[in-house]
Formats: structure tokens, C-alpha cells, sequence
């Protein structure tokens, strides 16, 4: 009994572990630069860039860029008819 309970909570862990790996968010980050971009910045257009998960850049110690900042805060903006306390 105990070793199917073990059994069973390493596969449940492990698969919380895949799915934290699939929801990894990229970003990208210019040979000289400090920050990391959004796939869409025009700040990366038509430059050499590395892909990797905004955690990895965090780590290494990128910082988000400005636009960046502006896409996600646009990301999570509520339109104001669809938010209650607005009206």
C-alpha cells in the first residue's frame, strides 16, 4: 500500500513539474543587451537574439524591457465594460 501511495505522488509531481515546464513563458534577449523582449517587440526586429524562459533571463540577470512591461500591463487590463466595478 505504502509504495503505490509513493508511486503515485512522484507521478503527481511530476506531472505538476511538466505542466509548470509547458506554461514557461519565452523571451528574448540581444547579444549586448540587459533586458529581455516580448516575441513582438520592434525593439528585436531584424536583430540576433537568444530565445529562453523568463525565468532563465531573470537568473541570469536580465531585467524586463520597457515595452515589455507595457505589453504585459496591456495584457492584463480589463476592458471597462466587462468590469463590474467600473460601471
Amino acid at each position: 500500500m505504502r509504495k503505490k501511495l509513493l508511486v503515485f505522488l512522484m507521478a503527481v509531481v511530476m506531472a505538476a513539474g511538466a505542466a509548470a515546464m509547458s506554461f514557461a513563458e519565452d523571451v528574448f534577449v540581444t547579444r549586448n543587451g540587459k533586458v529581455y523582449h516580448h516575441a513582438e517587440s520592434p525593439f528585436i526586429m531584424n536583430r540576433e537574439t537568444v530565445k529562453m524562459t523568463k525565468e532563465e533571463a531573470e537568473a541570469k540577470g536580465y531585467k524586463p524591457s520597457k515595452s515589455y512591461l507595457k505589453a504585459k500591463a496591456a495584457d492584463n487590463k480589463v476592458a471597462p465594460e466587462t468590469n463590474p466595478v467600473a460601471k
